[in-house]
């Protein structure tokens, strides 16, 4: 999302973006106005919870946290930036203040920004929501009574009292099934992610375009890249609980002979003792980190999966929550690598797809599928569009 505030400031538009305290300092540095909704403090609590790595009770502290304690906030900000005639709306899809003010203020556009190919019910080809067996959102019969009770059991309760609360404030009437129809845009969703990584939302919905993946780095510091050429773990960025899986990852590191590095958002990811061919690392660019390795086991984030797939080098994927159990789905239907059942397994996975020519090709396959054209710039520019077409 800052990337793409930094193409449209370049465009010529002031950005003001709403996001937790630690990352201000980076909006800042994009040339950016930002507005702290999440402050450090409670940002901390929520990624020192293990439970936000769980797959219902993750779900619900994500969007129990967004709808009750940052609703309000983000729709008085939106409120207080509006510019009549003048702004243009980008949101993420947790983003319902700005979903709510666009039916207040239909004639200013929204844009919304997917990550990732599960924010849509394609009942065709359904995503991939969990990793058991039988998913009753995965088959055609029960699609939409799966996804009904979803909404009713599950996501009315926690989002259509808050929404309701500010519409009715404004002289709307109440909605229900937030999370079916009614939170999409009506003017530009955005594809962050290209058509052939999910043929599914193929004309899905006809004003979803496809614009292909960010892959933003965030920074354009120098990096020394490794020499060795070795397997990369990373549990993502916002999870602090890795200290368990690292310790895995150095022994597998150990039994096949191959250097690792492990890379966390805290220093209390990273066990106390490493064999000196296992080395521990914060925050590294990924585009220019990966085409050094050899093999990434990664939890399955959008932003990660598509960097390998990028570089051209095999996965190893331990889905945990959200987007994670859909985006290894793909991974290994491009034959790009494997998804851990339960996290077991990891020696033999990286022994497969390190040394399986099969993988080997169709990750060079996949990588040549990448153009240089920027996925924040087709977003920026069909942002500017959906702006120029309401003046």
């Amino acid at each position: 999302m800052v990337a793409i505030g930094r193409a449209l400031k370049e465009r010529g538009y002031d950005v003001v973006i709403s996001l937790a305290e630690p990352y201000a300092p980076i909006a800042e540095a994009a040339g950016l106005e930002p507005h702290c909704l999440i402050n450090r403090e409670q940002f901390d609590e929520m990624l020192a919870d293990p439970s936000m790595w769980k797959l219902l009770s993750g779900m619900r502290k994500v969007i129990r946290g967004i709808a009750g304690g940052f609703l309000k906030p983000h729709f008085d900000l939106i409120e207080s930036v509006h510019r009549p005639g003048r702004t243009v709306l980008v949101s993420h899809p947790l983003d319902f203040a700005a979903r709510i003010f666009r039916d207040i203020e239909p004639s200013t556009p929204l844009v919304d920004v997917h990550l990732a190919p599960v924010m849509l019910r394609t009942p065709h080809q359904p995503a991939r929501l969990t990793p058991w067996r039988f998913e009753p959102t995965r088959h055609r019969r029960t699609f939409r009574i799966a996804y009904w009770l979803g909404d009713a059991i599950i996501l009315d309760p926690l989002l259509a009292g808050p929404i309701n609360q500010i519409r009715r404030s404004h002289g709307l009437s109440s909605i229900r099934r937030v999370m079916n129809h009614w939170w999409l845009s009506p003017d530009v969703v955005l594809a962050c992610y290209p058509d052939w990584f999910a043929p599914s939302t193929i004309g899905a919905i006809p004003q979803l375009r496809h614009v292909g993946f960010p892959l933003s780095d965030g920074t354009d510091e120098a990096f020394e890249t490794p020499t060795d050429f070795p397997i990369a773990f990373t549990g993502g960025s916002a999870n602090w609980h890795t200290r368990r899986f690292f310790q895995q990852a150095a022994d597998v590191c150990q039994a096949i002979g191959r250097p690792g590095l492990l890379l966390g958002g805290n220093p209390s990811c990273f066990p106390e003792r490493l064999p000196p061919s296992v080395r521990p690392l914060g925050y590294a660019p990924f585009g220019k980190l990966l085409p050094h390795c050899c093999a990434i086991v990664h939890h399955g984030g959008i932003g990660t999966t598509s960097q390998g797939l990028r570089s051209g080098i095999p996965q190893v994927i331990r889905a945990m929550a959200f987007d994670q159990f859909d985006n290894a789905e793909r991974v290994e239907k491009l034959g790009c690598g494997v998804c851990l059942q339960k996290g077991h397994g990891l020696a033999s996975a990286l022994e497969y797809v390190l040394n399986d020519p099969s993988v080997t090709q169709s990750a060079r396959q996949i990588r040549e599928r990448f153009d240089k054209t920027s996925g924040v710039e087709r977003a920026a520019a069909e942002i500017d569009a959906a702006m120029s077409s309401r003046n």
